[in-house]
């Protein structure tokens, strides 16, 4: 930080004088600056993009006279590296004021939700951000709740103008609307818990409708990469095999080498990259199935150099007799399905338990509103409720009872199971039921608008879920597809040798084993691919795809050991 601000001091000394021309006749950043939470003047950014850009200069004007006397043009990507300084300064708080808005685009319902639950109970929503900026499960929302807190307590503003204030230095539209719409209904003095509720309802009706969009696009994302991966491969093959039947020069093991190991799995990191930036996120990410994978796809490396005899550079007499049945493919599809199946499977329980304990609270909470209304305190009705079957949740909920009825607080006991499991829903939704406990005395009309939320929240998720469904089957589809392609291309390329006249019939026949032994290790491992990309566009996690790339993988080997004897030409 002290290098940072003796550069900003050096910056505004040398270009302070310029900085307010450029910001009124170029380009004004202030407001830029305000909406990505960027603490600086816009005369010193402005100061310090220019600075920056002229140290650059002298790698410009080197790479200049080098491109001058040598001609290597890749040098010329260096000559306006001082425009790119430029360009990257002023995309960079575009770019934070994005990552801004899409994270308080993920929590905004449930924090409209909050400040909705305890306006019912009485709570002032200025006291709601208060209460906001300590919650951890909503970490957007507690620094802008941090954000309006300074600005009262700090600066002396009346909550009502810093509300207002923050509305309009927000990127995102939602809560610029929903805290605008809280000031002037205090001002006009209408009735503000009503307000709350139709706007928290308002929006989880516009986060229903942009999963459905996003829903949308990444089905036409799984659709282009698909395209992408089966179109591009196959053209590479065709290349490949045409260089290694008739010897035209490119070299198919290096290259099919670089094309399958290099290239498709950047391109498949790409794709996973932009499904992360369009699916809505979470804080919480239960790293349990990558570590299993981390530890299985160290026994699956060490399982494929034993099955290949290292590669056949360190052959081992108690695996010479097993390579000889074992091929490259087998060997390479039986290390991908050790590396992840056990995974999977871990992937596959973690999501039902996850599933249960959240359809168990919504049930939960919707009997709680019942019981509620008896007359039953809260700690009576979870006691009550305790006996009743909801699911993976029934043993948690029996926990949590008995220990309400050893004397332990709610708050605390609640919290306990809080930090236990690892549905962000679920802690979101127990968190928010202690808060009405703890701040309102849980009465019917809270918990009945937190039963409400709680199963629209499940109603977006089904919806989601039901919007993407249709796409699982495209992976298999596409791997299928692949494999049987590139069996009948060399099927066909291989048997019209001797039709096409390329060899004399008494010359001894070509043997092609080797080469069609790298294409259907290729393939093989475009399907772990695929079913990894389709796993994280289709269900949020690339956990997900664990499962789709091992059947994928024995899917691609049993076509690849199949479909010759079915495939032949010549």
């Amino acid at each position: 930080m002290p290098l940072l601000e003796t550069l900003e001091g050096w910056s505004f000394r040398l270009f302070g004088g310029i900085a307010p021309f450029f910001l009124k006749r170029v380009y004004n950043c202030k407001h830029s600056l305000e909406k990505a939470m960027i603490k600086i003047y816009p005369e010193t950014y402005i100061s310090l993009m220019l600075f920056v850009a002229m140290l650059t200069i002298p790698v410009t004007v080197i790479a200049a006279i080098l491109l001058l006397i040598f001609g290597f043009l890749p040098l010329l990507f260096l000559v306006p590296l001082p425009f790119y300084v430029m360009a990257g300064f002023l995309a960079a708080p575009l770019s934070k004021a994005s990552d801004r808005a899409s994270g308080l685009e993920r929590e905004m319902p449930f924090a409209a939700a909050y400040i909705s639950v305890m306006a019912s109970g009485g709570i002032a929503p200025y006291t709601s951000f208060k209460r906001l900026s300590e919650v951890e499960l909503l970490p957007a929302m507690r620094r802008e709740a941090r954000e309006v807190i300074k600005d009262v307590e700090i600066f002396g503003i009346d909550p009502l103008t810093a509300l207002e204030q923050a509305s309009k230095k927000n990127p995102l539209d939602v809560f610029r609307d929903f805290l605008s719409g809280y000031a002037s209904t205090v001002i006009i003095g209408g009735d503000i818990g009503h307000f709350l509720e139709r706007k928290a309802e308002e929006i989880f009706k516009t986060r229903a409708l942009r999963v459905k969009a996003a829903a949308e696009r990444l089905g036409m994302l799984l659709e282009t990469f698909i395209i992408v991966m089966v179109m591009m491969s196959l053209c590479f093959y065709i290349l490949f095999s045409v260089d290694a039947i008739y010897s035209t020069g490119v070299s198919l093991t290096s290259g099919i080498i670089l094309y399958t190991y290099l290239f498709t799995p950047l391109l498949s990191l790409m794709f996973i990259y932009l499904a992360h930036s369009m699916q809505p996120k979470t804080p919480v990410i239960d790293m349990r199935p990558y570590k299993v994978y981390g530890i299985c796809g160290a026994v699956g490396i060490v399982l494929f150099l034993l099955l290949t005899n290292f590669m056949g550079l360190v052959p081992l007499p108690l695996f010479s007799s097993l390579t000889e049945i074992i091929d490259l493919p087998v060997a390479i599809a039986v290390a991908l399905a050790v590396a992840t199946f056990p995974p999977a499977i871990v992937h596959i329980k973690l999501a039902k338990e996850k599933a249960g304990m959240e359809q168990g609270i919504t049930s939960f909470l919707r009997d709680l509103t019942e019981v509620r209304k008896t007359g039953l305190s809260p700690e009576k009705c979870i006691e009550s409720l305790s006996k009743r079957d909801y699911g993976i949740f029934t043993k948690e909920l029996r926990k949590i009872s008995s220990e309400i009825s050893w004397g332990i607080p709610v708050k605390k006991v609640i919290m306990q199971f809080v930090t236990r499991t690892k549905s962000w829903m679920a802690q979101l939704v127990m968190f928010l039921l202690v808060e009405t406990i703890d701040v309102g005395g849980g009465t019917i009309a809270m918990i009945e608008s937190l039963a409400r939320f709680n199963s629209l929240t499940q109603e977006v998720e089904k919806e989601k879920k039901m919007a993407v469904r249709p796409y699982i089957m495209m992976p298999y589809i596409a791997s299928l597809l692949l494999v049987a392609t590139t069996i009948m291309m060399l099927s066909f390329t291989t048997g019209t040798l001797g039709v096409a006249g390329t060899v004399s019939p008494t010359s001894a026949p070509k043997d092609f084993s080797g080469m069609k032994t790298i294409f259907l290790t290729s393939v093989i491992f475009h399907s772990y691919l695929i079913g990894l990309v389709a796993g994280k566009i289709s269900e949020e996690s690339v956990a997900a795809g664990f499962k789709h790339a091992s059947i994928l993988v024995v899917i691609a080997l049993l076509a690849a050991k199949i479909l010759p004897s079915l495939v032949s030409f010549g």
